[in-house]
């Protein structure tokens, strides 16, 4: 057996093994959603947009190589 096979062959069985475990042990709950429009916008919500946590401080940088 060639290594291209071999190589190609264990990627479709583990990536096959991995479809079918996110499958069975994820609820469908916990999928990402696929809609184009969602049914709740953002700018619906009353909440506040984040506040940077170092508003104007300078922080110390150290550069190594």
């Amino acid at each position: 057996m060639d290594v291209h096979r071999f190589v190609s062959g264990s990627a479709v069985i583990l990536a096959g093994w991995l479809a079918v475990t996110f499958f069975r042990d994820v609820p469908s709950q916990r999928y990402p959603r696929l809609d184009k429009y969602p049914s709740v916008s953002s700018t619906d919500t009353d909440e506040k947009p984040p506040v940077p946590a170092l508003d104007g401080q300078v922080m110390p940088v150290s550069v190594s190589r």
